[in-house]
C-alpha cells in the first residue's frame, strides 16, 4: 500500500503546512494507485486473517530488470474499461507479458467496469492490477535540494549536477517514484522540472489486470489492447473514488460520453480525466 498512503500524506502535508505526516485513517485515505490491494488487506484484517503476501510480479510476468513492477494503476483518476456489449471476447494472455502470444479468448461479462475504485467487481472477480514501467535515467543539471515525502514528513534530498536518478513510476497529483543511490523517493515532478532533464522523457508503461472470464478461467488483459476492442469503452469517471458496474440504462450515455469524437479522448492514455463541466 506504499504508493497510496504516500500520496495521501503528501497532499495532507501540503494542505496543512505541517512537518509531520498524519497517520492513515483507513481505506478511505488510500488513493486510486493501490485501492484494490488496500481493500483486500483491510478485509483480511477484519476477518482476523493475515494479509496475503505481496505478488512477485517479476517472477509472474517475466519482465526483466529494465522495468519497475508495482501494484495498482497510476493516476489521480486511474483509467479503466467498461464492457458495454454482450458477447465481447477479448484476446488475453496466460502470462502478463506483451511479448507472449494472446493465447486465451476471454469472454467478458456485459456491464462489467474494470476500474480500481469498483470494489464490488474487484472483490467478486479477484481482480489483480499492476503496472510495468520502463526505468529511465534522469540527469541532474544543477546543484539543488528537492523535497520528498519521508517518514518524518517533508524532507530534503541534496542533488549535484551530473548525478542520475532513475524514474520508476508515476503515482498521481504530480508525484513520481524515483530511485537514487539505492533508495526510493516519492518526489513531485515539479521539483525536478527545472533542475533535471525529466521533461524530455518519454514514459513507457504497461497496465495489466487479471480478470475472471465467463466460464471461470482467469486471464491477463493489457489496457492498451482491450480498450480498443469493439464493445469496450474507457471507464466513465463519476467522482473521485467512485466506480460501479454499468447499469443497463446507463449504457448509451456511457457509450456517447466516452467516445473519442465527443471529448477527444485517447483511450490508450495513462489517465482518463473527466470532461470539464
Amino acid at each position: 500500500m506504499r504508493f497510496g498512503w504516500i500520496l495521501s500524506a503528501a497532499l495532507l502535508v501540503a494542505a496543512c503546512g505541517q512537518g509531520e505526516v498524519p497517520p492513515q485513517a483507513g481505506p478511505e485515505g488510500v488513493s486510486g494507485a493501490d485501492t484494490a490491494a488496500a481493500a483486500r488487506a483491510v478485509e483480511a484484517a477484519s476477518e482476523g486473517q493475515p494479509a496475503a503476501p505481496p505478488t512477485d510480479y517479476a517472477a509472474l510476468s517475466g519482465y526483466d530488470d529494465n522495468w519497475f513492477l508495482s501494484p495498482g494503476w497510476p493516476g489521480e483518476y486511474p483509467p479503466g474499461f467498461a464492457v458495454l456489449d454482450e458477447d465481447v471476447r477479448a484476446p488475453a494472455r496466460a502470462r502478463p507479458n506483451p511479448t507472449d502470444p494472446q493465447d486465451i479468448t476471454c469472454l467478458l461479462p456485459q456491464y462489467a467496469n474494470y476500474q480500481l475504485w469498483n470494489n464490488v467487481r474487484n472483490k467478486a472477480d479477484d481482480l489483480d492490477y499492476f503496472v510495468a514501467t520502463k526505468k529511465l535515467p534522469v540527469t541532474v543539471l544543477e546543484d539543488a535540494d528537492v523535497e520528498f515525502v519521508g517518514n518524518a514528513g517533508i524532507e530534503k534530498l541534496s542533488l549535484k549536477a551530473g548525478e542520475q536518478l532513475t524514474y520508476l513510476r508515476y503515482i498521481g497529483e504530480g508525484f513520481t517514484v524515483m530511485s537514487f543511490k539505492g533508495r526510493e523517493f516519492d518526489i513531485n515532478e515539479g521539483e525536478l522540472r527545472e533542475i533535471t532533464d525529466i521533461g524530455a522523457l518519454e514514459n513507457e508503461e504497461d497496465l495489466w489486470v487479471r480478470v475472471s472470464c465467463l466460464g471461470g478461467r482467469q486471464a491477463w488483459l493489457l489496457f492498451d489492447e482491450v480498450v480498443l476492442e469493439k464493445g469496450v469503452y474507457p471507464s466513465p469517471i463519476t467522482g473521485y473514488g467512485d466506480a460501479h458496474d454499468i447499469r443497463p440504462d446507463e449504457v448509451e450515455t456511457v457509450r456517447e460520453m466516452m467516445t473519442i469524437d465527443t471529448f477527444g479522448l485517447d483511450p490508450t492514455a495513462s489517465t482518463i480525466n473527466p470532461p470539464a463541466e
